[in-house]
């Protein structure tokens, strides 16, 4: 089974920033304001209604800098007189993508962003979380602007930047023996934590409802809050979790210094950060940590862009992810919270250029599946290299559909409703070949489109449905209300999934993922040495 979130993603549709989000807003009375803990907020108004407000570039945390470097988030400090939320703050330290611009950023980057439309007294809102996408690697809070739309449907809407690449997630020697917990890596899942933390403490003063948070990711965002569904630091801080195009319970995660052979993973956590370190000339030794620490993160980017082979993904490292997470959902042992997850029919249509040989193409299923290549390979044949693009193709579609299925079967074995989806719209214009791309849906659910989007008949009706689903799970845990079509929680023994397209409806599971999974049951089971549950109809395969 294809490790399908390790690649630097380019989303075909970076969607546009909301420049009245962005206006600079000088203090006046009429502004909305908040009081913390940590001092006075004034914020913006995002739409004609004066109920309609945001708070945006609102610190979480103390800022990651100097020896706070490579250590879990401390709380934010407190400020005196008022302070203006009316910009976004810096994202964190990146490099250069092809899809979206390149923010202004900055190693102070951990900032959130509230909307709401209950800053009154009145009853409290649920709340909905979103972790971005971008392979852990790039991207920023504010690149996908939900707040506005979401909000206007009766939730509160938050966003936050959290730490990425090697500012993010380098693990090395020296920090595991530094830290007390015996750990390093992980600093943007720590970050992540940390802004639920504080969304708890604080989500009351923007008329949100702390026992109603649902978390909500796409890409490595839903990655992500999968692993917090494994990790016990996160646990109580969410009540129910949206997962697009993204688990982590599917398949491996590479681990803090035990080498995996499967899924596309390459070398342990540690490893890559002592290869980041040897790059930048920092050899081991008693002042390993404090050259690090003094490097500048220009440096540090430059140093990553040379040797990009190096991978700084979430790993388990045995505090904040204490176990692969496979085997922890395969045990029953994750979060019972209710789960609305699933997948585009056409993930990798904007993925760029895999294996375009055969050789190439034997190597990537062996790097995935060692010695259960073969199998992939018959599920999957080709038989010259013109036949390699559109293989790999599918495999990589059906990974992604595949991740949603298993979470969701995981999900209903712990007696938890799982709503489980294939998007399927494909838009009309220049992006049509492309079908139902890797983060497509983020455009219907923002209702905000790019100015070349390939409008046609329907497309504002279907992004109310979306909208409507999405919001309603997060208030009751359960998608459904009157007027839409029905959408049953996940059933294995029926085993559909909800079609969301031109034409909503159930329709059977793709047999191809009961393939996936016998392939990925054997090797869950030698590398966790523990009970991994397969189907019926895979084993009957």
């Amino acid at each position: 089974m294809p490790s399908r979130f390790h690649w630097s993603v380019p989303c075909a549709i970076a969607l546009a920033i909301v420049s009245a989000c962005n206006a600079h807003n000088h203090s006046d009375s009429s502004a909305p304001r908040v009081e913390l803990n940590s001092g006075a907020l004034e914020g913006i108004r995002f739409g004609a209604a004066p109920n309609e407000v945001a708070f945006l570039g609102v610190p979480y945390a103390a800022p990651p800098v100097g020896e706070l470097r490579w250590k879990p988030p401390k709380s934010v400090t407190g400020w005196s007189g008022t302070r203006e939320a009316t910009q976004f703050g810096a994202a964190c330290p990146q490099l250069p993508a092809g899809w979206f611009p390149y923010p202004h950023w900055s190693e102070d980057c951990l900032f959130l962003n509230v909307w709401t439309t209950q800053l009154s007294a009145g009853p409290r809102l649920p709340v909905i979380v979103f972790f971005h996408g971008g392979s852990n690697r790039e991207s920023y809070s504010q690149l996908t602007p939900l707040g506005p739309a979401l909000s206007r449907m009766g939730v509160v809407v938050v966003s936050a930047n959290y730490r990425l690449g090697p500012l993010g997630f380098l693990a090395h020697p020296a920090l595991t023996t530094e830290s007390e917990h015996h750990s390093s890596g992980n600093y943007g899942l720590l970050d992540q934590t940390q802004a639920l933390n504080w969304i708890r403490e604080n989500i009351t003063h923007f008329g949100g409802d702390p026992s109603r948070i649902t978390v909500m990711g796409q890409s490595s965002g839903a990655v992500d809050i999968c692993l917090l569904m494994a990790s016990p630091l996160a646990r109580g801080l969410f009540q129910k979790a949206i997962l697009e195009s993204g688990d982590c319970q599917s398949t491996l995660n590479k681990d803090i210094r035990t080498p995996i052979s499967y899924n596309g993973i390459s070398g342990t956590g540690e490893g890559s950060g002592e290869r980041l370190a040897r790059d930048m000339g920092v050899a081991d030794g008693l002042d390993t940590l404090r050259k690090l620490r003094s490097i500048p993160v220009d440096t540090i980017l430059k140093a990553w862009s040379r040797d990009q082979q190096i991978q700084f993904d979430a790993i388990v490292d045995g505090w904040v992810v204490p176990e692969q997470p496979a085997k922890l959902f395969a045990e029953g042992r994750q979060p019972h919270i209710p789960v609305l997850v699933g997948s585009n029919a056409d993930e990798a249509t904007v993925f760029g250029q895999g294996p375009t040989t055969v050789p190439e193409y034997r190597k990537y299923l062996e790097e995935d599946a060692g010695k259960y290549a073969d199998q992939e390979f018959l599920a999957w044949p080709v038989s010259s290299d013109t036949d390699v693009p559109a293989q790999y193709l599918k495999l990589q579609n059906q990974s992604f559909a595949y991740g949603a299925w298993s979470m969701a079967r995981a999900m209903t074995r712990a007696r938890e409703p799982a709503y489980l989806y294939l998007f399927t719209w494909t838009e009309s214009g220049k992006r049509a070949r492309l079908g139902a791309y890797h983060g497509e849906e983020l455009a219907f659910l923002a209702d905000s489109f790019p100015s070349d989007w390939g409008s046609s008949d329907g497309d504002e009706a279907f992004g109310k449905v979306i909208q409507t689903y999405w919001s309603d799970f997060a208030k009751t845990g359960d998608p459904n209300s009157p007027g839409l079509p029905n959408w049953p929680a996940y059933n294995a023994r029926s085993d559909q999934v909800l079609d969301l397209g031109r034409d909503i409806r159930l329709r059977s599971i793709d047999p191809k993922l009961q393939v996936l999974e016998k392939i990925m049951a054997p090797i869950l089971s030698e590398t966790l040495d523990g009970k991994v549950q397969l189907s019926r109809e895979a084993r009957a395969y």
